[in-house]
């Protein structure tokens, strides 16, 4: 099955050492286009090392990265935004004293391209706000008032700003690391169902770090386990319980089922 599927990003045998401690021995990374991707692990397992790798924020000692079945040559974070693949940490990237259109089009705000005032970069405000405002009922995401800091929104509407921030820039990958380990139960199923539909009908690919397996179960198509920096375990989330991945994550046997 798994040679018949089709990969947006892959990571192959990724290796990074760290003085003489190997954060990650030869880790092998499938992404399929349109799923979402659970990657779990206990903490030193390698997942932020993996992730940062492929975010460009470090650099690996050895392995190659494929995007879009070309080989990709990712040494910065720009590298990766470029290709379309977008890291969402737990601080969500938004800058708390601005409102949501100014954070959705921050660093690349729109302004107003009338020939005699062009050259004056005056940010068009109004179309930034009917931007967002489309984006985010395009998304089903019911934020009425935009023009308060973000400070001011409950997390759950922060994390949808930041969601639907990776959807208008066109990006093809999110990697969202521990998307709802800051929300309450009610605020987690609204974002586990709005992570669900940007991917099932918005072609985003996703993968999520987490501790929270109850909540990996709840979304992922495949999960895949890291244990002391090397791979052991790629399982489709249907054919596995909890237990099969917990006992993984504390040292069973290697398992692969996809």
């Amino acid at each position: 099955m798994e040679n018949s599927l089709k990969y947006i990003l892959e990571a192959k045998d990724i290796t990074k050492y760290y003085g003489g401690i190997c954060a990650l021995n030869k880790v092998n990374l499938e992404l399929v286009e349109g799923e979402i991707l659970g990657l779990v692990g206990d903490n030193g397992a390698g997942k932020s090392t993996l992730i940062k790798i492929i975010s460009g924020i470090i650099q690996k000692d050895n392995g190659e990265i494929f995007f879009e079945g070309k080989k990709a040559l990712i040494n910065s974070p720009m590298d990766a935004k470029h290709l379309g693949i977008e890291t969402v940490y737990q601080d969500l990237g938004l800058v708390d004293t601005l409102s949501i259109p100014p954070n959705i089009f921050l660093n690349r705000e729109l302004v107003y391209t009338f020939p005699a005032i062009r050259f004056l970069n005056i940010l068009n405000k109004r179309k930034m706000y009917k931007e967002s405002q489309a984006l985010l009922k395009k998304l089903g995401i019911n934020i009425d008032n935009l023009s308060k800091a973000v400070m001011y929104y409950s997390g759950g509407q922060r994390q949808s700003v930041a969601l639907g921030k990776i959807v208008y820039w066109g990006k093809k990958v999110a990697i969202l690391d521990e998307p709802t380990a800051a929300l309450g139960v009610r605020e987690s199923n609204i974002a586990i169902e709005l992570i669900r539909n940007l991917s099932k009908e918005h072609g985003l690919s996703v993968i999520i770090i987490s501790h929270n397996l109850q909540h990996v179960f709840k979304i992922v198509d495949r999960i895949m386990v890291l244990r002391r920096g090397e791979r052991v375990g790629m399982v489709n989330v249907h054919e596995v319980t909890a237990d099969d991945v917990v006992k993984l994550i504390t040292g069973g046997e290697v398992l692969e089922r996809v």
